[in-house]
């Protein structure tokens, strides 16, 4: 049995549980910088969360001086503290979240009192459990119920596109993280991506996208930046490339001395505009444009005179009309007999003068 001595000793090993709320780490963690994350937890594990200054965060010590103010307002951006004077204090995140849920069920015409978290909702229900079952090993976060509520009613997702959402979120490794997700919510809904069909579409030129952006750093060694993002994603969009179209036009330009995305781009661009779509379109219509250059060369040469012509070609034929004709002498002319009358008369009749 145990000294009250050794009891002792041995309480002063245990830790104090500081609890936080769930919320906090769904909704705000995973978004704070370290400095910011750091002043929360330790001020969380003081008497002082209703009331405390940066003098009191100095004597923890646990960042520097300089870094507590920006700490302090990354902190009241977030909504996680206020501020009164020159002291601050904790938010009440939970009873914010309660509050904004009850606003938005009144706002659809819902009575909160009565449907909770509408899990009365037969769809609704099956979808958040398989949800919850799939991606969160059955522990979804109250918050992203939330999530579902407002796809479902708010952007009028089709149940298929809000179960995409989240297979997406945890696909990127993003699902736990509410603002990220809200994010990706959001820009569906602006880009119409509310029935599957459309939103499946747009999956497809995604992973497209991902795919030549890969590629192209493979190809050029070196890694994209957000401007050569942006013009692959372009061609996939605009253009309806794939990885082989991409790769012939890359080989199209080989032999650039400084290649780039753009003289890829423009080869691209040529062919959409002449209607080509796969490597078999591509590769005749080079074929056409390399025996169409090199025929367009030869004429070029011709024009300068550095390869043999014809009379015509030259021009001959043309200036030699418009001189006076040149009477043509017989070849063999060795007797009078072989020659015209009219020819003798012009010298008179020799031998009468002799």
């Amino acid at each position: 049995m145990k000294s009250n001595k050794g009891m002792e000793d041995y309480s002063k090993l245990l830790i104090n549980d500081s609890l936080l709320p769930d919320i906090f780490l769904v909704r705000y963690a995973q978004e704070l910088s370290k400095n910011a994350l750091l002043v929360y937890l330790w001020l969380n594990m003081t008497d002082k969360k209703e009331g405390f200054d940066e003098k009191d965060i100095k004597e923890l010590k646990i960042i520097r001086e300089e870094d507590i103010a920006p700490a302090l307002a990354e902190l009241m951006a977030a909504s996680l503290i206020n501020r009164k004077d020159k002291t601050y204090a904790f938010e009440d995140i939970k009873a914010r979240e309660i509050g904004d849920y009850i606003s938005s069920a009144i706002a659809r015409g819902k009575d909160p009192e009565l449907t909770g978290l509408m899990s009365n909702e037969k769809d609704r229900k099956i979808l958040a459990d398989s949800i919850s079952s799939t991606f969160y090993q059955g522990e979804l976060p109250y918050i992203f119920y939330r999530l579902i509520d407002k796809c479902l009613n708010d952007y009028k997702f089709d149940s298929r596109v809000c179960y995409k959402l989240f297979e997406e979120g945890y696909e990127q490794s993003i699902h736990r993280s509410l603002q990220q997700m809200e994010k990706m919510a959001r820009d569906w809904y602006d880009k119409g991506y509310t029935d599957i069909k459309s939103l499946e579409k747009q999956l497809e030129i995604n992973k497209r996208t991902k795919k030549i952006i890969k590629l192209c750093g493979s190809l050029l060694r070196k890694r994209l930046n957000g401007l050569d993002i942006d013009r692959v994603t372009s061609w996939v969009e605009e253009l309806d490339v794939t990885e082989e179209l991409v790769n012939l036009a890359f080989k199209e330009n080989e032999y650039r001395s400084n290649l780039a995305l753009v003289h890829v781009g423009e080869t691209l661009k040529k062919w959409h505009d002449q209607g080509v779509k796969t490597a078999e379109d591509a590769a005749r219509f080079s074929e056409e444009e390399h025996k169409e250059n090199k025929r367009n060369a030869t004429r070029r040469k011709a024009k300068s005179g550095s390869v043999w012509r014809t009379g015509e070609e030259a021009g001959i034929a043309s200036a030699a009309a418009t001189e006076a004709p040149v009477a043509k002498v017989p070849e063999e002319a060795n007797n009078d007999d072989d020659i015209p009358d009219d020819i003798l008369d012009m010298f008179g009749d020799a031998d009468e003068d002799n």
